[in-house]
């Protein structure tokens, strides 16, 4: 890093970055010294930090693409994003070394067939959704970022992931909303192999003391999957006394009592204030099982409303919703580790994080150069969230499924 005073009294001090691919990226600040205020002689705008740390992002985007791919902003939140991703086996290899991952599937291929890790439903978009975070939608914070959580649902019956595996993924923002500490992102996409659909992730960030223009708030929920049972005639009246339940001409299936009703919905929602909506917007289908034992659409769900505080359709299923089939241990339960198998339970953090990053595509600069983690007020080059995550999994697929990947 470098630090100078010019004439006019202003400081400029500039770190110089260096990114995956060894491109320097440098990041300067900026501060005027006015020695006549002697508690606080020097002064900053945080106004040009937030724009200079979002532009440092974007530099160190750019120079971390093997091509130097060049940063394409997104502008409008409805915006769908499309990428593809191959599998090889030197990254596959490479990832697993990473995060400590010794399976033998990984290792050895069986029958010309080397599987991968579960991770690439993530890896697959990783750029991509460094994109999004760095996008004008999303606007300032990067500095105050926090990965909340990833959910990961594999679609039943899609084989793992193996080397040579062409993945395409579409994704899309859906939501944008202020909580008590800041701002949150919602992410999801869906990761398909040959056309089918193989995983959906849904993924958020929390960014600390950073707010959005309550106008543009939204949040949307694609594909609610939800199943109730109705225990009396009159609740199944008082289901088809609601507006927004319309039944379906060419269906001869009707409702039952204790029988299970399955609601498929897309919810949008715009918001007026933190707690308030300015509209909703709910459309799905409701399926019965018919006499074949096949799923029939019986009726459709369509609900549009102004300024509102709940959504009607969510409250009257969410009364009478049954509970997903989770199946627990009425002891709470038992210890898979021993003191014998202790040390597979174990994970060493690494004392760089640059192998990671450059095996998960995340060369965010807060991971890798200590000034810059400094000047984000951060202990030191903190390693990845999805480090933990990653090598946790590999514990669990270990000692939890016996060292077989394909049960989790």
């Amino acid at each position: 890093l470098t630090i100078k005073c010019d004439a006019d009294r202003t400081v400029r001090l500039t770190i110089y970055h260096k990114s995956l691919k060894t491109v320097v990226v440098p990041f300067s600040l900026e501060f005027t010294y006015n020695p006549s205020q002697n508690l606080t002689p020097i002064h900053g705008s945080k106004q040009r930090d937030n724009e200079l740390v979002r532009q440092l992002c974007i530099d160190t985007w750019v120079a971390n693409a093997d091509d130097l791919t060049p940063f394409v902003d997104v502008v409008d939140p409805n915006t769908v994003v499309k990428s593809s991703y191959t599998i090889t086996e030197e990254h596959s290899r490479g990832f697993c070394e990473s995060v400590g991952n010794q399976a033998w599937q990984y290792t050895f291929a069986r029958d010309g067939i080397l599987q991968a890790p579960m991770e690439y439903a993530h890896i697959v978009f990783t750029r991509d959704m460094l994109r999004l975070l760095q996008s004008s939608v999303f606007g300032f914070g990067q500095v105050n970022g926090v990965h909340m959580y990833n959910d990961v649902t594999l679609e039943d019956g899609a084989r793992m992931f193996q080397v040579d595996d062409e993945l395409a993924v579409t994704a899309t923002m859906n939501g944008l909303t202020n909580l008590r500490p800041g701002k949150k992102i919602k992410l999801n996409w869906i990761v398909e192999r040959d056309g089918k659909k193989v995983a959906t992730i849904e993924s958020a960030f929390l960014v600390r003391s950073h707010y959005i223009d309550i106008g543009n708030a939204f949040e949307r929920y694609p594909q609610q999957l939800i199943t109730i049972m109705l225990p009396s005639a009159a609740d199944i009246a008082a289901l088809e006394l609601n507006e927004w339940f319309i039944y379906c001409e060419d269906t001869a299936a009707t409702l039952k009592t204790n029988a299970p009703i399955e609601f498929c919905l897309d919810s949008e929602y715009r918001y007026k204030s933190t707690n308030v909506y300015s509209s909703i917007n709910t459309t799905g289908t409701v399926t019965v099982q018919g006499q074949n034992g096949k799923r029939v659409t019986i009726a459709k769900i369509d609900y549009k409303w102004d300024t509102a505080v709940k959504d009607p359709v969510v409250e009257f299923l969410n009364r009478f919703k049954v509970a997903s089939d989770v199946r627990q241990f009425a002891d709470g339960g038992y210890l898979l580790t021993t003191k014998a198998n202790a040390h597979l339970s174990r994970a060493k953090v690494p004392n760089s994080n640059a192998n990671y990053a450059k095996y998960s595509l995340d060369g965010n600069p807060f991971h890798l150069n200590p000034y810059i983690a400094d000047f984000a007020e951060l202990p030191g080059t903190i390693t990845h969230g999805l480090w933990t995550s990653a090598s946790t999994r590999a514990i669990v697929e270990n000692l939890a499924a016996d060292g077989q990947p394909e049960r989790i």
